[in-house]
């Protein structure tokens, strides 16, 4: 398992693209409600609701919705599956994505720090301008959580940080990139319930020969039913 997870990290610092040259620039904040509700000690139903605005909270940029089910595997893996429907504005159009997923999450303690990331497959049906695409793309996620207190683990504040990978599968393979997602911030459990993860995202999206960069403020809060 060691190996596998080493080797997956390899893969997603390799892939990261950066572009000093970007010709665009975004401030963005992006807000979202996690709910959980467990039908067992293996099987969670889960409800993502995503409100994306730019120029922090001025104008509309993305809305999604997300449920999904996820099985524990083993004390630190998982399988979720999902759908998420995302309809994204700019001034010229609008654009709607209906997308099925796969994901294999997992976690590796070490001392009191937790090394976590997952691989995501999506199956994408995008229309836009009355014209609809279908496309495939592959996610690398790895990050780590930090505490900062000496006090009970549970309700510790943690600092955690992550990166992800988004390529473009074309017959079977990962060929192109798409994007990347980096992020610093902190997580607190406010309750055995619920618990938030606030903190700056930066994220790099191809955008034919030129990049956009989005610099994004990301509230997360998770709340179990």
């Amino acid at each position: 398992m060691k190996k596998i997870l080493y080797t997956f990290t390899i893969i997603a610092l390799s892939l990261v693209s950066w572009k000093s040259s970007a010709q665009e620039r975004q401030d963005n904040a992006w807000k979202a409600l996690f709910t959980d509700y467990s039908l067992n000690s293996s099987t969670t139903l889960r409800l993502e609701t995503h409100v994306r605005t730019r120029q922090f909270f001025v104008e509309n940029d993305q809305y999604l919705l997300r449920p999904s089910v996820s099985f524990k595997l083993g004390n630190n893996t998982a399988f979720a599956t999902g759908y998420t429907l995302i309809s994204s504005n700019t001034p010229q159009h609008r654009t709607i994505e209906n997308n099925l997923w796969q994901q294999f999450n997992f976690s590796l303690p070490i001392n009191r720090s937790n090394y976590f990331g997952w691989i995501r497959l999506e199956q994408r049906w995008q229309s836009k301008n009355n014209e609809s695409s279908y496309g495939a793309r592959i996610r690398f996620r790895t990050g780590f959580q930090f505490p900062l207190t000496n006090g009970e683990k549970a309700f510790s504040p943690k600092l955690v940080v992550f990166n992800e990978v988004f390529m473009h599968i074309k017959d079977n393979f990962p060929y192109q990139f798409n994007q990347n997602w980096t992020f610093f911030g902190f997580q607190h459990s406010i309750t055995k319930k619920m618990r938030l993860l606030t903190g700056f995202q930066r994220n790099t999206i191809a955008k034919g020969s030129d990049y956009l960069h989005k610099n994004i403020w990301s509230t997360l809060l998770f709340y179990k039913i």
